[in-house]
């Protein structure tokens, strides 16, 4: 028999009498665990008992995330004496959108709700948008969909640089699951901005990249702003902080720019935007009732379990979904852009030891005294390479299936196809992570095992190129590659070398050996005992964390309670000391 609510009071009481005013902040603490105790008990005893029901503030054991009823009739929802007061909810009339339709919001708990908890303060805006004093004054503000403000500035002491893109090539076949290109990028001048730091192999990049022109016009759109306007040039002025730089200083600042420019450059539009302080902001905005209600639940208390199931979902809720889900919202500019992320730059470690080769010039008219091999000049070109997969999703939100791209690699997709029919391109990018556990130059060269999958095998084609450049290194590395098909999706074939047969091994997951590059690692287990076992050596991995990562890493565990007669935690121990000691050196993502 279920628990009536006299039950639950009698409990609850017995609960606060057993904790003395005079006890500390841990008994509170414990006091919100027992209370989710008891109430986690009863909800399962009684199911028709809804969390929701709980007209308390929270307690800070967690009742907020606890799963709800999934009966809809609010008529028999409740196992409380007395009738409980009419929601404010019970007329809201809900949008009738696909975009709406895609966030599958629990519409029926949002109807019994008697009224919002917690409800998440409006944030502040400390940006300001002046205008010129005359239609006479206003001038359009001309920027580069390709080349980043000087505002934008990564970590001290670096700036961004727009460097030339040399060549462009798709990797991968037309068949491919997922597209990999190869870039070749010009850093002849790029400047030196940091004492003894340099470009090197197993170091990476930063791309700070654009978002989608089309994604830019389509959130202007919905917005209400007429393209003329979104290029008037302004002066943007902020109170303080970082924004709109990536790691700046924090400083009030007074920047020349449009809206334009500050949507395409500076906030994120795709990733992390989903926050209580964007819905929030978008509720204040809203005259639609019904839609401010529902962005108000999503910001409070009763909604806390809803809005971290959208937020921690594989592919949250863009900026356009959310406008095109509660189309009502007409939030001023600079408060909405107040509430954006950063636009993050994205890091790719190069796929080649950083190289500087001769490149023939254009021929100029030859002079009576000049000899033959002087007629055409040549000039030194030093390039870095790069390899990126293009990341995609599936949503059909907009009422029919789309591709949601990554930002990044949709940006130098575009790049790519540009490059590609010949035209000049140049790509926002700084030397960031020249010091990161690839790029780590080691005293002694012992043997090297190489461990990835897809991109993540890129950095090792410069490893390889190195250690063959010299002859005493042929036997002593070796690369483990792991890709979906070796006819579509093997990067670099036949790129590593006079003896890429020898140091290299590729396994299928969808044909030939169908195997993954883990289950390959187990059965190499006497090269890998071998080779970690050396006084020098060293073994390598990198690639997607999930999946590989974790396979792999669970695959080493095998082989040293395989080769070295460990147990479980002996094997685990064994692995974090070659970690401790830079000997097992990994890179995921």
């Amino acid at each position: 028999m279920a628990p009536s609510s006299s039950a639950l009071e009698r409990i609850a009481s017995d609960i606060i009498e057993s904790s003395s005013p005079r006890r500390s902040r841990a008994r509170l603490t414990t006091l919100g665990t027992d209370f989710t105790r008891v109430f986690t008990s009863l909800a399962v005893a009684d199911p028709q008992l809804d969390a929701d029901q709980v007209d308390s503030e929270c307690c800070g054991g967690g009742c907020c995330f606890l799963s709800t009823s999934t009966t809809t009739d609010a008529a028999t929802s409740s196992s409380l004496s007395g009738t409980p007061p009419p929601s404010p909810f019970a007329s809201v009339n809900f949008p009738t959108t696909p975009a709406f339709d895609s966030l599958r919001l629990p519409l029926f708990k949002i109807t019994r709700i008697p009224r919002l908890l917690g409800v998440a303060p409006l944030p502040l805006s400390n940006i300001d948008i002046v205008r010129s004093a005359t239609a006479g004054d206003e001038n359009t503000h001309r920027f580069d969909h390709f080349q980043a403000p000087g505002y934008l500035k990564p970590h001290f002491p670096y700036n961004v640089h727009n460097v030339p893109v040399l060549a462009a090539r798709l990797l991968t076949g037309p068949e491919a699951v997922k597209r990999t290109y190869h870039f070749d990028l010009d850093v002849t001048n790029y400047p030196d901005e940091m004492e003894g730091v340099d470009f090197r192999v197993g170091g990476a990049v930063g791309i700070c990249p654009p978002n989608d022109p089309i994604l830019v016009d389509d959130i202007f759109s919905r917005l209400g702003i007429l393209e003329r306007d979104s290029n008037l040039e302004i002066t943007l002025v902020t109170q303080g902080g970082r924004w709109p730089t990536i790691w700046g200083e924090d400083k009030p600042r007074r920047l020349r720019t449009s809206m334009r420019e500050i949507l395409t450059w500076t906030v994120d539009l795709n990733n992390g935007v989903f926050s209580k302080n964007l819905l929030r902001v978008l509720a204040e905005y809203s005259c639609n009732r019904s839609e401010a209600m529902i962005l108000s639940w999503l910001c409070s208390q009763q909604g806390q379990n809803t809005f971290c199931n959208l937020r921690s979902a594989p592919y949250p809720p863009t900026l356009l979904q959310l406008l095109s889900a509660f189309p009502s919202s007409n939030p001023p500019f600079s408060h909405l852009v107040s509430v954006l992320p950063t636009l993050m730059p994205r890091f790719y470690s190069l796929s080649s030891d950083p190289i500087r080769e001769a490149v023939p010039a254009k021929s100029e008219p030859c002079q009576t005294n000049a000899m033959p091999e002087e007629w055409e000049r040549v000039s030194s070109v030093r390039k870095i390479e790069v390899a990126v997969t293009v990341h995609e999703a599936l949503e059909n939100w907009r009422g029919e299936l789309a591709i949601r791209p990554g930002n990044c690699t949709a940006f130098l997709e575009r790049v790519a196809h540009l490059t590609m029919t010949g035209q000049n391109v140049t790509v926002p990018m700084f030397r960031g992570l020249q010091a990161n556990p690839l790029a780590r130059e080691f005293k002694h060269d012992g043997p090297m095992l190489l461990i990835g999958a897809g991109v993540g095998i890129a950095p090792f084609r410069g490893f390889v190129q190195r250690r063959l450049k010299n002859a005493n290194c042929k036997n002593k590395v070796w690369v483990l590659q792991g890709c979906r098909d070796s006819l579509v999706d093997e990067l670099y074939a036949g790129e590593w070398g006079v003896d890429d047969s020898d140091v290299r091994k590729v396994v299928e997951s969808r044909c030939g050996t169908k195997k993954y590059v883990q289950d390959e690692v187990i059965d190499q287990s006497v090269l890998v005992w071998s080779v970690i076992s050396h006084p020098e050596g060293r073994v390598f991995v990198c690639g997607s964390s999930r999946g590989m990562g974790q396979g792999v890493e669970a695959a080493l565990k095998i082989v040293a309670m395989k080769e070295g007669n460990m147990t479980a935690e002996e094997a685990s121990e064994f692995w974090k000391e070659k970690d401790r000691a830079w000997k097992y050196i990994t890179e995921t993502w």
